[in-house]
């Protein structure tokens, strides 16, 4: 199966250059559906018509912010960034949701 996502430019840039390993979303429909093997499509909002696409090498479900940052390496998820400020950026996105639902973990294989 093929999902999208929508992307900002600074995310576009770190899976550009392929620094960006790990992407992390809260468990939804859509996230609970990706498998390995999937493709994701990683559009860029703020640039029509670019876009990275990669492969679910593997999923994980963690079930608190310190969880994920128990198993990964931020700077998979959030290239040349402090552990606080992806702390901050996950709950300034996720706000309450953050409190109450898992979230998931996709490692990303980029096709060329």
């Amino acid at each position: 199966m093929v999902y999208n996502y929508h992307i900002i430019e600074d995310v576009y840039q770190w899976m550009k250059s392929k620094e960006k390993k790990v992407e992390v979303r809260i468990l939804k429909e859509k996230s609970s559906k990706i498998q390995v093997g999937d493709t994701i499509i990683f559009e860029n909002q703020d640039q029509e018509g670019k876009y990275i696409k990669a492969k679910v090498i593997q999923k994980e479900i963690v079930n608190s912010k310190e969880e994920l940052l128990d198993k990964y390496d931020v700077n998979l998820i959030m290239p040349n960034h402090s552990k606080k400020e992806l702390l901050e950026l996950l709950e300034s996105i996720y706000k309450e949701e953050l409190k109450e639902k898992p979230l998931v973990a996709f490692t990303l294989e980029y096709f060329n």
